[in-house]
């Protein structure tokens, strides 16, 4: 009599190629996934960090609602190299007794009236070797400011960053498109 010998351990060729198959997906899968994750947070950081403001400022209510121009807020919009901020006393030429009915008006009046300086942040930064004036674009151009700012006026929430990312190339087509010059030291020191 003949023993019987156990049935072999060695998996058949098609259980080998699968498991081979399998394990180059998942190194296929977490390697993608190495990657979109890099990806992901290197356009996080392009972004930038947001820009944190001192009241929930609602431009609707103000460019909309109550018509108020932009050099209303922004003084210097039309006659210096940068619009202006507002600050408190800007702020209390209409705030210094509550205004509407929201929180966040109501929250400006007590702000104001504990003395606070409502510092605002400059939400749309260029470069430093960037020489841009406000006045040439929007005074002597006769720019709009949502050429550059976006839709920024619709806004009831002051935005995290920037609406618009303004960048060589956005100026360079504007400047091609209004005639302007393209020549380097026109907008760079």
């Amino acid at each position: 009599m003949t023993e019987r010998q156990p049935p072999s351990r060695q998996p058949g060729p098609g259980v080998t190629s699968l498991r081979t198959w399998l394990q180059h997906w998942r190194w296929l899968l977490g390697f993608s996934l190495l990657v979109l994750t890099g990806v992901v947070i290197l356009l996080a950081a392009r972004r930038g960090p947001a820009v944190p403001q001192p009241v929930a400022f609602n431009h609707r209510k103000h460019t909309q609602d109550l018509d108020l121009g932009c050099e209303f807020c922004h003084a210097y919009v039309r006659k210096g190299a940068h619009a202006g901020l507002p600050d408190a006393k800007t702020c209390t030429m209409c705030h210094s007794s509550p205004q509407g009915t929201s929180s966040e008006a109501a929250r400006v009046t007590e702000l104001i009236s504990q003395g606070d300086p409502l510092q605002f942040n400059k939400l749309f930064r260029l470069e430093p070797h960037v020489f841009y004036t406000h006045r040439r674009h929007v005074k002597i151009g006769e720019l709009e400011c949502q050429e550059c700012h976006g839709d920024i006026a619709e806004t009831e929430r002051p935005p995290a960053r920037a609406l618009v990312k303004v960048t060589m190339d956005f100026c360079i087509k504007c400047h091609r498109e209004q005639g302007q010059s393209l020549e380097c030291n026109a907008c760079h020191r």
